[in-house]
């Protein structure tokens, strides 16, 4: 896999400095000129010392280069969830980033003290981010220092991340994405701009310093244990990517497991296979073809094995492999180890990238005939798994940038 292919940024929990940790002396706020809001929400009254400040902005809300905030849930770990056990228990339906800027000419807080209803609104993206069940994304200029991540879920139960060190997952995070103002734990947009990878976006995770939810080597997903794999495929399924551009992928191991797709798709009334993808090593051959209002067209286009990117069609060497399929305007294109393999043309009659509704692994060994396993019938599927990819990006030039 070719280098940032998954990846938003290298799965990174940045080294805590003894220096930055200091910030947490108590009232840093004050020296913002907010002690009148530090007393009345239990801050302590002594100053930080100016070493130990976190950057201050440059400039005021709404006039600094807009970010890309991306925030990406299904991975909070036990550390993360012990703080509200049972909020997890429902649904996430919606992201906010809460916030409390700085007014850089007046030298002092300003606006909303993080409250909810003041909250940035982030976008629930259809197309999910590797390892996420939800990514809720926001590109936006209006904060310039202190902010966090508040969800609530499908009760209308809502969770903040920063606060009080015994409410907010935050303040025991691993890393240097959290600061302490007296006994309160937030996010500084001022450091947080200058640790992202790609100039112009900040990923991360609730109540933690994990940039993204991808597993360990994200480069090498043949290597994710078996739940990994398994939760990346299940949530491909059940909300595979839309859109033109959009693109998954499809990897395994040559070791005779069974491998099969169908990329199902609304046109209608009908629940119509856009693409049936199914590579059969021992007849040397792949066969694709698409299924409308529940009627096989016949096409059987055959597409050739691969023995060089593939392995043996005796499936027994263990040669490790990836397909690639995004949506074009004129068919699917497919990848093979990042090589040209083919392009799949849409019909005329096609519902289209726009209306993919869900993804089947499931295979008919009367078709796929494997030694010992019983005929007749669907079985589960076997052999590959399905992931999600990240979109392509592109930092910001720095002469372009503005920070906050």
């Amino acid at each position: 896999m070719d280098e940032g292919t998954l990846v938003v940024g290298k799965n990174r929990e940045r080294s805590t400095s003894p220096t930055w940790a200091t910030v947490g002396a108590l009232g840093a706020l004050a020296t913002l000129g907010a002690l009148a809001t530090m007393r009345a929400t239990g801050f302590g009254s002594l100053e930080a010392s100016k070493h130990v400040m976190p950057p201050r902005p440059s400039h005021n809300p709404g006039r600094g280069t807009p970010i890309t905030h991306t925030l990406h849930i299904g991975c909070e770990s036990a550390r993360v969830q012990k703080y509200n056990p049972r909020f997890w228990n429902s649904e996430i339906v919606e992201a906010r980033i809460v916030k409390h800027d700085y007014d850089v000419h007046a030298r002092r807080g300003t606006g909303s003290f993080f409250e909810w209803e003041d909250g940035l609104v982030m976008k629930s993206l259809a197309n999910l981010q590797p390892g996420d069940t939800k990514t809720f994304e926001l590109t936006t200029n209006d904060l310039n220092y202190e902010y966090g991540y508040a969800l609530k879920n499908a009760k209308g139960e809502i969770h903040y991340e920063i606060g009080i060190k015994k409410k907010a997952p935050i303040a025991s995070a691993h890393g240097m994405c959290t600061t302490a103002f007296g006994k309160y734990h937030n996010r500084i947009i001022t450091h947080e701009w200058k640790a992202s990878e790609y100039l112009g976006f900040i990923d991360a995770t609730f109540g933690d310093c994990k940039p993204n939810c991808m597993p360990e080597n994200p480069d090498k997903p043949w290597d994710w244990s078996p739940e990994d794999k398994q939760k990346a495929t299940e949530v491909m399924k059940r909300q595979p990517p839309k859109g033109l551009n959009a693109r998954f992928m499809m990897f395994g191991v040559n070791s005779g497991g069974i491998c099969t797709m169908n990329l199902r798709t609304q046109r209608g009334s009908c629940d119509d296979v856009l693409v049936h993808f199914d590579p059969r090593p021992k007849t040397n051959n792949f066969i694709t073809d698409n299924q409308r209002c529940d009627e096989w067209q016949g096409q059987y286009e055959y597409l050739p094995w691969v023995p060089a990117e593939m392995g043996s069609t005796q499936e027994n060497d263990g040669t490790r492999w990836k397909f690639v399929f995004q949506y074009h305007t004129d068919g699917l294109n497919i990848e093979l180890n990042g090589k040209k393999y083919a392009k799949y043309t849409w019909n005329s009659q096609d519902g289209g990238y726009n209306t993919v509704s869900k993804i089947e692994m499931e295979y008919d060994n009367r078709k796929h005939i494997r030694q010992g396993a019983p005929l007749g019938g669907n079985q589960g599927a076997h052999g590959c798994y399905l992931v999600a990819m990240m979109p392509p990006r592109t930092s910001i030039g720095a002469a372009a940038f503005t920070p906050p």
